[in-house]
């Protein structure tokens, strides 16, 4: 058993893996979080940490979470940990051994782009 596998399994919290999708439902774009997938991931939460997006915006990371490799996952999925929806930021694949996923993350979501602060 790996160092990583011994510490998920003493330390690792429990999350959930969702996909985000905006429907609009009485003329209102609402979210709509589905398709779950349960996991376990040792969670850290970080300040003074940031990152930028595609549109080279940066965003604020303030957790960073280690989980199981899983095939498939991209930075358009969203975590549910302690029933707060975290916005996937980055996510990589340590040492590209298809081992352990490393997904820095924000729990703002998208409310932390820079045009909401004007």
């Amino acid at each position: 058993m790996s160092l990583f596998n011994r510490s998920l399994a003493k330390c690792g919290k429990d999350i959930v893996i969702k996909e985000r999708n905006v429907k609009i439902i009485n003329g209102q774009a609402t979210e709509v979080f589905s398709a779950s997938i349960k996991a376990r991931a040792l969670v850290k939460t970080v300040t003074g940490v940031s990152v930028f997006d595609s549109t080279n915006t940066e965003r604020a990371v303030t957790h960073v979470l280690k989980t199981p490799y899983q095939a498939g996952f991209t930075a358009e999925k969203w975590v549910n940990f302690k029933d707060k929806n975290i916005k996937i930021l980055t996510v990589e694949n340590c040492c590209e051994n298809d081992d352990v996923l490393i997904l820095n993350c924000t729990e703002r979501g998208d409310d932390s782009k820079v045009v909401n602060n004007a």
